[in-house]
Parts: structure tokens; C-alpha cells; sequence
């Protein structure tokens, strides 16, 4: 049986699951998150976070489009955005390559520049790693961050009513792949929204204290709706005329024949973070200068996961990408 067979990535990692030992008493939260969380670290009732990704050459990144800089720059972005959307900040970083027999000093050099920056940007401390030889180049990330109590925030704690919220326009870095694919180079702007994101670590400690549940739009805002859903035992309805949506997609939705909306459901690696939160601690945020925009709400769980259209037709939520799927 083929691992598309069984419904993609998301059915394989429960399958691995179910034969794994998942439990301890200090883990918290393992799988099904953006983070693991483990307590008992340190003395001040924080959480240790633990992330990890992983990006592959021709499949996450492509070196004839992206340099060096922009790919290491890319794979701490990433990973620091799974820390935001935990609530945490991030701390410290360990690397592991897969190096080809072919691969330059000075590739490498430029690599770790990309990444150097990003952690400057965001106090990560670079503490070790590992690295190897193979036929293709990969590059394995693991961040870790703390997180203090009032600040945890998990998929699971979406509630019926809650706003649903996302803190950017979405469907940018989907676009800038459309270009790219289609032999055009992209606009300045959306070059860099898909070679070099940022993450929402600068608004995500103000988020965290008043948000319910949350998550980085590293899929499409569908699959990330889902992934809530799903930990939570909800359903949700978004209104898709209230999705913010990157003035470039429609540009790109021109040439690759496909719907803006369906760049914002599906597109992936904005990198921006979507939570529920309550109306009044929505008001509350806003009175920070927090600015977010109000894409849905969250349902009970009979009601299913829906996306309400312009003109009112209720339709299933699906999209998002899904490895082997």
C-alpha cells in the first residue's frame, strides 16, 4: 500500500503514532501541533518548545531560482514561525545537512549567512548539529523556544464562537511559485514573499495572552482551519470575502488559470498566523494596534468545516497541501 493510499502525510504521521510510545509524564503536548511542549525545564513554570523541519532540494527549494542566503534565511524563518504561533519565543538552533559530493565552501558559507541573519534578527543561538554526505542536498532544522503559561497556545483550544483571525494577506508566496513556474520573474515584492518571508514573531506576543488557538499559515488557510478543527473538536465557517488577499495573486491566478482564493486557501508558506479568539479580546487587541483581519468563526462540531462564498453558497473547507496526497 502506497502512502497516497492511506490519505497523505497527515494519515501516515497518526499511523506512526499509534505504533510509537507518544506519552511522559513532562510531555505536554507531542504530536498534532506546531511544537512540541515539555515541562519541567525550568524553574519558572515556562515550557520547553521543540520544532523540527526539514526541506529538500527540488522539492522545498530550487538552487537555479533561490540563492544560498535565500534558502538558509527560508529555513529558520520557517521553524521560528512554528515557535509564534506556540506563543514562545525562540531560543536555540541546531542544524543537520546532507551535503552532495559537488556542493561549494562558498555555497555553504552563503547558506549560513541566510541563516545568521535570521537569528540575529531574532536571538536564536546557533548550538550544534550534524552534518553528511548523500545524493541529494537536505537540510534538517531543529528550533527550540520557551513558552510561559499564560502565553501557550495550542490547536486545541478553539471554542464555538470564537473569531477566526489571520495577521497578513495570504496567497503572496504561492504566487511568486506561479511566476517562477510559468517562466516570468516575479515582481520585486513577491520574489521576496517566497524566497524570503518573515514570520509573525513580532506581533505573536501580544496575540498569544488573548488568543485561543493558534497556527502558522505554512499550508493554506484551509488546512490550517482544519488542523483546528480537527484538535478541537469544532467546526468553522470563513467568509471568503473577508480573506485578505496579496494584490499579486491576481496577476498570477491570470496566468496559471487557477481562482485568487484558491492561492489563499492552498497557496502555503505565508507564514502568517490564523487564531481564534474571543470578540471581546479581539476589541482588546486591536486597542494594542494590533492589526488582523477577521476571515471566519469557529462552529460546533455538527456543523463541519465550511467556506461561505460572495454570494452566500456554503461549500466544504478543503484544500491546503498534503505531502503524498
Amino acid at each position: 500500500m502506497k502512502i497516497n493510499e492511506i490519505g497523505g502525510e497527515f494519515a501516515l504521521i497518526d499511523r506512526l503514532a499509534r505504533t510509537s510510545p507518544t506519552n511522559h509524564k513532562d510531555l505536554f503536548k507531542g504530536i498534532g501541533d506546531d511544537a512540541a511542549v515539555i515541562r519541567g525545564f525550568f524553574p519558572n513554570q515556562e515550557s520547553l518548545l521543540v520544532t523540527t523541519d526539514m526541506l529538500v532540494d527540488n522539492r522545498h527549494f530550487r538552487r537555479d531560482w533561490a540563492t544560498a542566503h535565500q534558502i538558509g534565511s527560508k529555513a529558520i524563518t520557517c521553524n521560528a514561525s512554528d515557535i509564534a504561533a506556540m506563543g514562545g519565543t525562540p531560543t536555540f538552533l541546531f542544524v543537520s545537512i546532507a551535503l552532495t559530493e559537488n556542493t561549494l565552501v562558498a555555497w555553504m558559507d552563503d547558506l549560513y549567512k541566510g541563516m545568521s541573519e535570521v537569528c540575529r534578527q531574532y536571538g536564536i543561538v546557533l548550538a550544534g548539529g550534524d552534518t553528511t554526505k548523500a545524493d541529494s542536498l537536505s537540510i534538517s532544522i531543529t528550533l527550540l523556544g520557551r513558552v510561559a503559561p499564560q502565553n501557550l497556545c495550542l490547536r486545541s483550544q478553539a471554542r464555538p464562537d470564537d473569531l477566526l483571525c489571520v495577521t497578513g494577506p495570504l496567497g503572496g508566496s504561492a504566487a511568486g511559485l506561479t511566476f517562477l513556474t510559468m517562466g516570468q520573474n516575479p515582481p520585486e515584492r513577491i520574489r521576496a514573499k517566497h524566497f524570503m518571508p518573515g514570520c509573525r514573531l513580532d506581533v505573536s506576543p501580544a496575540i498569544a495572552p488573548l488568543a485561543g488557538a493558534m497556527i502558522d499559515i505554512s499550508d493554506g488557510l484551509a488546512a490550517e482551519v482544519n488542523h483546528i478543527c480537527n484538535q478541537s473538536g469544532t467546526g468553522a465557517k470563513i467568509f471568503a470575502e473577508k480573506i485578505p488577499i496579496d494584490a499579486f495573486v491576481q496577476k498570477a491566478a491570470a496566468l496559471s488559470g487557477k481562482t485568487p482564493i484558491a492561492y489563499a486557501l492552498s497557496g502555503g508558506e505565508d507564514f502568517e498566523l490564523l487564531f481564534s479568539i474571543s470578540p471581546m479580546n479581539w476589541r482588546q487587541l486591536g486597542e494594542k494596534g494590533v492589526e488582523t483581519f477577521v476571515v471566519g468563526r469557529v462552529t460546533e462540531s455538527g456543523s463541519g468545516r465550511v467556506l461561505v462564498s460572495p454570494e452566500g453558497d456554503h461549500v466544504p473547507l478543503t484544500g491546503g497541501y498534503n505531502h503524498f496526497a
